[in-house]
Parts: C-alpha cells; structure tokens; sequence
C-alpha cells in the first residue's frame, strides 16, 4: 500500500485475517520498518505502531469498500497529532495476494501433543500474467493456484504428518511443525518471501529454519540463490571486517565456533533499508544463539556488489 502520514510519504504492508489488522510500514524517506498491529470494526479501525516493541504512536479512522484509509496518527505522548492517508498500490505489478493457512492442534494428554501450522501464498493476479502464476506456484511448493484446493492440501499434508506421528508414538512425544510466509521486500523489479520453519519431533529442541525466496517480477525466475548474485567477491577482508563487526555489535567472539574464519552467509534477504544476511542455526554458533542476523545498509555494502547483480538497480 502507499500513502502520506502527515504529509511524508509512507509504504505498507498490511496483512488482514478477519478483523485482526497486522504488518509494517515505513517513511519512504527513512526506510526503516515500523511494526504495527489492530482491528477493524465495519468502516473504522484503530491500529497500534510499535519500534523495538515499543508503542510510539496509533492510527485511528475509516477504510473504505475499496480498502483506502483515513485518519489521524498521534503520537503515545498526545503532542503530535497528523492526518493519514494509504490505499492499496495500483500501479504495482503485484499489490495483493492470499496467505491461505491450515493448522491442527491435538492433545493427547499422556501421548503427547501434536501441533502443525503451514501457510501457502497466491498472488492476486487480475492481468492474467504467467510470471505472477509461476512465482505464485513456486514459492509454497504446493503447486497449485486455486485456493480452496491449495487448503486441501495444506490439509492433507498434516493429516499425513499427524497420522504418521499418532502411529509411531512409543511414549509421549510431542511434535510441532510449522511454516509462516511473509513478504519482505516488494519493488517493480522484485519480490522477496521469508520462510519461516520450525519443526519439532522430539528431542532436547527443535529446529528453526529462514530462507529468503527472492523472484524478477520481470520473468518469474528465482534469483539471489547464491552469493555470487549479489558480491563480487566474498572474500574480501574489507567486507568481512564490516561483517565481524556488526557481529560483536550484538555477539562477543567467544560466542562463535571459530569467529576469525566466520564467512559471509550465502543466505540473504532483501529489505528496504538494505540487504540481511542470515546465519543458520549451528552454522557459526552453537543452537543457544538461534538464527543470527545482521544487515548491511545499501551504502555499506554498495562497494562490494557484482555490477552484473539483478540488486545492483538498488544501490544506484
């Protein structure tokens, strides 16, 4: 969506299920991402907007048939006061699309319990256009663009999953799946997908997983796969100093396996403020650190992009 607070320019992601409002906005002049959470009631809403998880102001107003908002922002401490506008953005080549989720929570009480959540995306894709459907057929696995047939699947999936685990419980266990699929980054140009896994089958933890699905909204082909689409070379120690550094902004080296030979993740996302690269769990760390993310703003890392990158339009 895009729109103005007060005048400055805004854009936003916005995710509604039922009346629960939730997403992310930020200042187009800024671009840093401001969290925000809310609900809808018939034509009014009130929405929340949180920094560090911390309130620092709302959004109160009307929404329209046609989802165009209109309010008055105003600051946690009542001294800023602005009016606000934001619609969905028309002229984008992707400006809506359809988490589809199912899930299933059992307790068996002295079996175990069995909980299990997946999400799968289509993208709203009124022009008839090939690359949107194969971007939308790719990015979940499911393979399939209709939704209500998408939701069988997902369904089954965990049908199969829970039926698997029920018949092989030999004490309690319980075991815990899930999949959560955001939007990252959005432009013209491309689209990036966060995959959030965790999976849990017994054992002293489970597992977390995020991976970066990046598509040209040009051809519908994955790109970002490896790290030689973005840097030029990996290797070199004034990227790996920066990189070491904004480690121990949040680390000490001790935390780390081997911290002078950490290499700069092959996983990376895309956001409006720049590019994040993400470490595995166990990949430089041991499973207390949980996955380790750090960013580098576009100017940072400018001086290291292959020229011939599909990203290299966003350093310009």
């Amino acid at each position: 969506m895009k729109g103005s607070i007060g005048g400055s320019a805004i854009t936003m992601y916005l995710y509604i299920r039922g009346n629960r409002i939730t997403g992310k906005y930020y200042y187009d002049s800024i671009k840093q991402f401001i969290d925000i959470n809310g609900n809808i009631n018939g034509d009014t809403f009130y929405i929340n907007e949180f920094v560090n998880n911390n309130k620092i102001a709302s959004l109160n107003g009307n929404v329209s048939e046609n989802m165009f908002f209109s309010g008055n922002w105003v600051s946690s401490d009542k001294n800023n006061r602005f009016n606000f506008n934001f619609s969905i953005y028309d002229s984008s080549s992707i400006s809506k699309a359809t988490i589809i989720n199912s899930s299933l929570n059992i307790d068996l009480e002295e079996s175990g319990k069995f909980e299990s959540s997946r999400d799968a995306i289509v993208i709203e894709n009124q022009r008839k256009s090939k690359v949107l459907d194969k971007i939308s057929i790719d990015v979940d696995g499911v393979k399939s663009l209709d939704e209500d047939g998408i939701a069988s699947i997902l369904n089954n999936e965990i049908i199969a999953d829970y039926n698997n685990w029920k018949n092989n419980l030999s004490e309690e266990t319980d075991m815990t799946v899930k999949r959560e699929i955001k939007v990252s980054y959005l432009d013209n140009k491309i689209i990036s997908f966060s995959i959030d896994n965790y999976s849990y089958a017994g054992g002293v933890h489970g597992i977390d997983t995020s991976v970066a699905y990046i598509y040209s909204i040009e051809n519908g082909n994955r790109i970002g796969t490896k790290l030689s689409d973005l840097i030029s070379n990996p290797k070199d120690m004034d990227l790996i100093n920066l990189m070491k550094n904004k480690l121990l902004m949040n680390y000490a080296e001790r935390d780390f396996f081997d911290f002078n030979n950490i290499e700069l993740s092959d996983t990376f996302d895309i956001t409006p403020t720049g590019i994040k690269f993400i470490y595995p769990v166990y990949k430089i760390a041991d499973y207390s650190k949980g996955i380790i993310e750090i960013e580098f703003t576009f100017l940072e890392l400018k001086p290291f992009v292959n020229n011939n990158s599909p990203f290299f339009y966003l350093f310009e």
